[in-house]
This record gives C-alpha cells, structure tokens and sequence, in this order.
C-alpha cells in the first residue's frame, strides 16, 4: 500500500518548487508540526531516513515519515494547486484528525 499518493501533475508541481528553491537533495521528510482548530497540521524539510521512518520513493523524491505518523494518519495525499482549487500544493492525511479546539479561543 502507498504511503504517499500524489498524482502526476502534483509531482511535477512539487519538484519544480524544489529545483526552484534550490533543493538538490530529494530526500523529502514529512512532519506533523502541530494541532490547531484544523486538526493536525504538517510540513517538509530535508532530511536523511532513520531507522524508526518509512521510506517511500516516488520517481526522483524519496518521501520519509516516522512509523508512527502512518500508523496514526495511514500516510498522505500531495495535491497539486488544480487538484486544491487553485490554493496551492497540499499535504493532507489519508486520515484527518480531529481539530484541537481550545488553542485559539474560538471554539465554545
């Protein structure tokens, strides 16, 4: 099973963004930075595999995760800015979590 679905023109999309911010190193991590009203929120930086990650190679982007987040979100879905109604590339679970309600006061 993929932990990482992500269409072909999100692809393209995504590695233009790389090679455009200078990314050379396609080894891709993909963390959760947090909860807020939204539910979990997640974002990417560069970096190596470990031991405790999956691995999961698209072409030529090597995504990596911790056990835990696809044990937790069942992996995720990279959406191209069409694929998101034109606001731009997106990272989502396959399962969303619920909202952190409380964090920033605007939920009763």
């Amino acid at each position: 099973m993929l932990k990482v679905t992500i269409s072909t023109e999100a692809y393209n999309e995504f590695k233009a963004f790389l090679d455009e911010n200078n990314i050379d190193n396609y080894s891709i991590r993909i963390n959760l930075a947090g909860y807020g009203c939204s539910g979990a929120a997640f974002n990417i930086t560069v970096d190596e595999a470990t031991d405790n990650d999956v691995v999961e190679k698209i072409n030529d982007i090597t995504f990596v995760m911790e056990k835990s987040l696809i044990d937790e979100f069942g992996g995720f879905i990279i959406l191209s800015t069409e694929e998101n109604d034109g606001r731009g590339l997106s990272l989502k679970p396959v399962i969303a979590a619920e909202g952190g309600c409380g964090t920033c006061g605007g939920c009763h």
